[in-house]
């Protein structure tokens, strides 16, 4: 670990927002049957994706979280969306 450099990239910001789709099971599973594992992150990964396109969203796809919801017969994806914003001046002095 001593061996990595660690490098602050003062030229982006970025916003994160949590995007939750829910989504019919039925539908879920259709939309990925090209994936051997439609629950996997891959396949989530790639609808989300292809949603954010849907949507003509520019935001930067980050981490993934998947719940079945068996009771309701949903997917719920929890998606983390990096948005680039302008940096402003950091306020905490310990990270500059």
């Amino acid at each position: 670990m001593e061996k990595i450099k660690e490098k602050n990239s003062d030229d982006f910001c970025f916003e994160v927002r949590h995007k939750v789709l829910e989504i019919p099971r039925n539908t879920y599973i259709k939309a990925l049957s090209n994936f051997e594992n439609p629950f996997s992150e891959e396949a989530a990964q790639q609808l989300i994706e292809e949603y954010l396109d849907w949507k003509d969203d520019n935001g930067l796809l980050g981490m993934i979280r998947i719940n079945e919801i068996k009771k309701d017969n949903l997917v719920e994806l929890d998606a983390a969306v990096r948005y680039v914003v302008n940096c402003e001046p950091s306020t905490c002095q310990e990270c500059q």
